[in-house]
């Protein structure tokens, strides 16, 4: 199984952080020639696929990614990102693309990938919305069979820190969901979860929380990392053999490789309580003896 990735094109109108006359849809054109030329079974885009400005400007720049995105000869899905739907409603994505923006499964024969799509609209100053109004859904989802599961989210939820992050380092509130712990907690209990997919933050990560490997892919059109020039970013992730290997091409390369397995096959135990609690009860121990 091989699956194409892009994130964060932020196709729209030129910023401080594009590199003067970027192309976000040519990096595109070459990410779906890459993905032909590789075998990809499917394309997975994971959000922000425009830069908002108005919702008729958004509408339009929209409409261009949607028709270089119909260029791959294969299956593709998509998940909502927040600029995404600064302006525009679910309705308007779902028109523009030809495609349900609605969380959904689908079978890969030996896993199941699953597009989950919490709210993503942020409010200012807070943040994100609380991802736990859809959690009983991912939940039962993940509980349905046993397969290995790939999750595929715009905003990450793993809790990695964001030191050396251009946009999130001082505004760690808008990296992730408010209550991203306990959506996490409730997945890691189903031990199905094999690999959560994410963009947004605008960088490659990798944060292996309980068993289960977290991973954000660097964004299109960013250039923090490869500054003066655009990260122009796209990855394919190949599952073969009990392993996933994921590769990130671009001006901003990373590569991981690790068992593809559900997160409830591999032991861990379980946090140490805190330090001082431990101390305090080898007193009383020593008291009682």
């Amino acid at each position: 199984m091989k699956i194409a990735i892009i994130t964060d094109i932020h196709h729209g109108p030129q910023s401080h952080t594009k590199e003067p006359g970027w192309d976000a849809l040519q990096v595109m054109r070459d990410c779906i020639w890459h993905a032909g030329e590789q075998g990809a079974d499917l394309l997975l885009d994971l959000g922000d696929r425009i830069s908002d400005t108005t919702r008729e400007a958004d509408r339009q720049v929209a409409a261009e990614v949607a028709a270089t995105f119909a260029t791959f000869n294969g299956p593709r899905y998509h998940v909502l990102g927040n600029h995404d739907v600064a302006n525009m409603s679910i309705a308007d994505n779902e028109e523009i693309l030809g495609h349900s923006m609605q969380s959904a499964v689908v079978d890969l024969g030996e896993a199941r990938l699953i597009l989950w799509q919490p709210g993503v609209k942020i409010e200012w100053p807070t943040g994100f919305p609380h991802a736990a109004a859809n959690l009983d859904w991912l939940v039962e989802t993940l509980n349905a069979d046993t397969k290995p599961v790939i999750i595929a989210t715009h905003v990450p939820l793993s809790g990695h820190l964001q030191t050396g992050n251009y946009y999130f380092e001082r505004n760690p509130q808008f990296a992730t969901y408010p209550d991203h712990v306990t959506v996490r907690e409730a997945v890691e209990a189903t031990g199905n979860a094999a690999l959560w997919l994410s963009g947004h933050v605008h960088w490659n990560t990798v944060t292996n929380v309980r068993g289960l490997p977290h991973i954000t892919v660097q964004s299109v059109s960013e250039r923090f990392t490869t500054f003066p020039h655009g990260a122009a970013a796209f990855a394919m992730l190949e599952i073969a053999d009990g392993s996933f290997s994921l590769e990130v091409h671009g001006r901003d390369p990373f590569a991981v490789s690790m068992p593809f397995r559900r997160s409830g096959e591999r032991p861990w135990m379980p946090a140490l309580a805190p330090f001082t609690a431990r101390e305090v009860a080898a007193e009383r121990e020593a008291e009682r003896a």
